[in-house]
């Protein structure tokens, strides 16, 4: 591991980490906002100084000025004019993915995408290659949890109006209709509704046993803890974008925590020892544990950089190896698992029970 990490702020007061740079360096950019950097910043540590193919950089653009559409869109531009950029990690959820994919895919730019679900993206162009289950996976995993698993009959469902929450909810009301099943209610929410009226109103109007949350941390925590004050007995089952600070999650939903059943990409098993190393290596530079959310955005990095040492600084033949991985190439072995782009290649999600403040990943044949 080198003393100093290539991560290069485009934007930003902030300078992660600094060493002195070839010019030649190939680029992999960053595109995530500042509180999502951490991954970056052990991938760098990680890297070595030089390949055959040359030095590798990151370059990270952290701005976050402005509504959603046009940071990220703005993001994307200033990336793909980086000098030697080969390919892009990013972005944060579907929604800016999905409006950024046809930047890069006119640039002629890998972007490679840690965590956005939406189905959409294996469509918008050859360019994009996400690592992880698309909505109709994780809807069949969150369906077989609630009707396998939990036995639940009346479910209800609560999601953000995003691509995100949107893509899910369709996919969820297909895998019920294939079991002769409807959802009791479904109730869509943005940043700044007042959750609580929507919460006593889905309560009163449709009786469920179990509610499927699907959002932020900040949102679903809230709804979580609304829900369990009202009615106790509920179970709640959060999707994936719950998941990525469960120590705030903990602390924000309170006592509703022991009713939560919560959805991941993945969790550490330290007896493997690519990921009990991972995990040593990110309390080393960032001081706390990785998130799913940070061991994917690791993986991107990582697979990216794996491209271009193969293939060297060439745009067209990093895509090509990428499109290749889980098919006619083995699959790269990251952190998460292994990593190839075939369609429905990727692994499914892990369900997770707080438990005495402590994560515990519940197995297929578990109590539930």
């Amino acid at each position: 591991m080198r003393p100093f990490a290539p991560i290069v702020p485009l934007l930003g007061s902030l300078v992660l980490a600094a060493c002195d740079q070839p010019t030649g360096a190939a680029v992999i950019g960053y595109a995530f906002p500042r509180d999502g950097q951490r991954a970056a910043l052990v991938a760098a540590a990680a890297l070595p100084a030089d390949t055959t193919a040359g030095a590798i950089r990151i370059v990270g653009d952290w701005d976050s000025g402005g509504t959603e559409s046009v940071v990220e869109i703005a993001r994307a531009r200033r990336l793909v004019a980086l000098p030697r950029v080969m390919g892009v990690v990013g972005h944060a959820g579907s929604r800016g993915t999905l409006i950024t994919a046809p930047i890069y895919a006119e640039a002629g730019i890998p972007l490679v995408v840690p965590t956005a679900t939406s189905g959409r993206l294996r469509e918008v162009s050859d360019w994009i290659f996400p690592l992880a289950p698309t909505d109709s996976v994780e809807a069949a995993f969150l369906g077989a949890v609630a009707v396998d698993g939990l036995r639940a009959s009346r479910i209800a469902l609560l999601y953000e109006n995003t691509a995100y929450g949107t893509g899910l909810r369709t996919e969820l009301r297909r895998w019920l209709g294939g079991r002769d099943m409807t959802m009791v209610d479904e109730v869509p929410y943005v940043v700044g509704s007042d959750l609580g009226t929507l919460v006593e109103a889905s309560l009163h109007r449709s009786a469920p046993d179990l509610i499927v949350l699907v959002g932020r941390r900040v949102e679903v925590a809230e709804l979580a803890r609304l829900i369990h004050e009202q009615d106790p007995a509920i179970r709640l089952l959060a999707a994936d974008g719950a998941y990525d600070d469960l120590a705030e999650l903990i602390t924000a939903a309170g006592p509703a925590i022991d009713s939560l059943y919560l959805t991941t990409f993945w969790m550490p098993d330290t007896s493997v020892v690519i990921q009990r190393d991972f995990v040593r290596r990110y309390r080393l530079e960032t001081g706390r544990d990785p998130s799913a959310f940070e061991a994917m955005r690791y993986d991107a990095v990582m697979v990216l950089a794996e491209a271009i040492r193969q293939v060297g600084p060439d745009r067209s033949a990093i895509r090509d190896w990428l499109a290749a991985l889980g098919g006619s190439r083995p699959p790269y072995h990251g952190v998460t698992g292994d990593v190839g782009f075939r369609r429905g290649g990727r692994r499914t999600f892990v369900l997770v029970r707080v438990v005495n403040g402590v994560p515990a990943v519940v197995p297929e044949d578990g109590v539930w």
